[in-house]
């Protein structure tokens, strides 16, 4: 609170947590962990079905004996309401070194500032790459048409489980509108492909992809860190880097003006823009995606270069004028296509499938090493 450490917004298993806390003792440890009242944990269980994703406030163990690795001894409540509503991988603030976590995580550091004592901002990320990434198809695909319906069917299911899962009330909560809107919009685009594919219009259908991409890539972010990525999601929705970067120098100027040092001025300016660009920028997102930063690459190149018809895809079509072959890599493309439909279907389906309590059996683990 004083911003004399970091702290790590991300998701983690809840079994990777011990509720409570060890305090020293003669010849080691002891355990201790409050009793809430049933009616604490019942008032968390409503927020959280509000659309409320309050984060748990965790740090290493301290006893190496202990098997769990880390301990959250204030959030008791909210870890047994979690637990009750089948939340398996909960937001948590991270106190102490970002070392084997589960997913990516959001560096948060309190900055000073002349308005407040402190400020929270963002101050950097840290990259988790997965070894394998859910998917709904696995690897023994099936035909094309069967494929997109399959995908389509279980993106209208999570939409259905979404709206159960939901509990309206007086006060509007974001998180699970968006959540909602993401599987609208997963929807749409695949009922899309599907409708391009049964004209044969494979490339085309490829370009959609990148949509899907940038869908899951967005969600991410958001899932990781719902609290505190929200926000910039927003602003960077109706404001363009520059109108925003504008208003932190004016800012800026003005924290100079009323006696905060030029140093810790500039330091609340770059975690704005650092914020903004996370929110806004497609090669920011990707490096906290499972995937990681060479996936990216290569997916996003191969996507734009199909939006953009750019002199690549030009040299595929070389022959199309004397020979009349308007199918140029149809298969090539149709099975990407497939294929990178799933992966970020799946990466957005296994995530809220998970924050709503509900199983994912129907997915499986394949390894990301597998080629594009």
């Amino acid at each position: 609170m004083k911003g004399k450490v970091t702290i790590y917004s991300t998701r983690l298993s809840l079994d990777r947590i011990k509720v409570g806390f060890w305090r020293s003792a003669v010849g080691g440890f002891e355990y201790i962990c409050d009793q809430v009242p049933a009616e604490d944990v019942a008032h968390m269980e409503n927020l959280i079905r509000l659309g409320d994703r309050p984060p748990l406030h965790i740090y290493p163990n301290p006893n190496k004996s202990d098997l769990i690795d880390f301990v959250c001894s204030d959030d008791v409540a909210t870890y047994r309401a979690y637990a009750s509503l089948g939340i398996r991988t909960p937001p948590v603030i991270l106190i102490g070194k970002p070392d084997s976590l589960d997913e990516s995580s959001i560096a948060i550091r309190q900055l000073k500032c002349t308005y407040n004592p402190y400020t929270s901002h963002i101050k950097g990320i840290v990259s988790v790459v997965h070894k394998t990434v859910p998917s709904i198809l696995g690897l023994n695909r099936t035909e094309h048409k069967v494929s997109l319906e399959k995908l389509i069917k279980i993106v209208e299911n999570t939409k259905e489980q979404v709206k159960i899962f939901h509990c309206g009330g007086m006060v509007t909560l974001h998180y699970h509108h968006t959540l909602y809107s993401i599987l609208v919009r997963a929807q749409e685009a695949l009922m899309s492909i599907r409708l391009l594919f049964e004209h044969k219009f494979y490339l085309n259908a490829a370009s959609l992809v990148r949509t899907l991409y940038e869908l899951s890539l967005t969600f991410y972010v958001d899932w990781l860190s719902p609290t505190q990525m929200y926000s910039y999601l927003q602003m960077a929705a109706v404001m363009k880097e520059s109108e925003w970067e504008k208003l932190c120098e004016t800012t800026r100027t003005e924290q100079i003006k009323s006696g905060l040092s030029a140093f810790d001025a500039k330091q609340l300016k770059d975690a704005k823009m650092f914020g903004f660009r996370l929110a806004s920028t497609v090669s920011e997102k990707a490096r906290l995606f499972p995937l990681g930063l060479e996936h990216h690459k290569d997916i996003y190149s191969f996507l734009s270069q199909i939006v953009h018809h750019d002199f690549s895809m030009n040299a595929r079509y070389t022959n199309t004028l004397e020979h009349g072959d308007e199918s140029v890599f149809n298969d090539d493309a149709a099975s990407t296509a497939i294929y990178c439909a799933d992966l970020f279907t799946s990466a957005i389906v296994a995530r809220i499938l998970d924050d709503i309590g509900q199983p994912k059996n129907f997915l499986v683990e394949q390894g990301t090493s597998h080629p594009l």
